[in-house]
């Protein structure tokens, strides 16, 4: 019994993490389609409409608004009306923590946004380090104090904690940003075989 066991459950974990990933994956091309998928099929007509549309425009517009950022005289408009966003009372306390979210994943800097370091945060009276990212160098909220800011991310968790600490006693790591949060959320669980990219 204890054998029938341990190979249902070798089944169970290579069957769930793909099964999960695919359902993800769908879910999200789902909600993706119908952003654009019913208007696309009104103005095209449901003879001209393939289904799949909504997220292929969905991607362009995202590219689109790519291009727009990085030139120059576009880019002061967004910057204008992302300005605006941060001040209206309650878009702001929605759209500034998730804009900060989306800097920590990489590529997402933008440039006055310096790419996060990885390092370790001593915790002297638990005899522990915990593994964090440096998000800000220099706080000018706080002067005279040589401190950094550092997201500590949580295992299998979607969120963290940020401690603001002095900038002698972190420990830098050289390991990549998205290696070490992907290391960081899964608790360390390393599969066999896995790459260490």
């Amino acid at each position: 019994m204890r054998h029938i066991n341990q190979i249902f459950f070798k089944g169970l974990i290579v069957v769930m993490p793909i099964t999960l990933t695919f359902y993800l994956l769908f879910w999200a091309s789902v909600k993706v389609e119908s952003l654009f998928g019913s208007s696309l099929a009104w103005l095209l007509g449901q003879e001209l409409y393939i289904p799949g549309l909504g997220i292929v425009v969905t991607v362009l517009l995202i590219f689109l608004v790519g291009l727009l950022v990085t030139n120059y005289f576009t880019a002061q408009f967004f910057n204008w009306f992302t300005r605006i966003l941060e001040r209206v009372p309650l878009i702001k306390v929605i759209y500034n923590p998730l804009r900060d979210l989306m800097a920590l994943i990489p590529g997402g800097n933008t440039a006055k946004n310096k790419p996060q370091r990885v390092v370790l945060v001593p915790l002297p009276a638990m005899g522990l380090n915990v593994l964090g990212l440096v998000t800000r160098e220099e706080l000018e909220e706080l002067p005279g104090h040589n401190l950094v800011s550092v997201y500590i991310p949580l295992s299998y968790m979607l969120g963290g904690f940020t401690v603001l600490i002095e900038r002698e006693k972190v420990q830098k790591v050289d390991m990549a940003v998205d290696q070490a949060l992907k290391l960081s959320v899964t608790a360390w669980i390393k599969v066999e075989g896995q790459d260490r990219k």
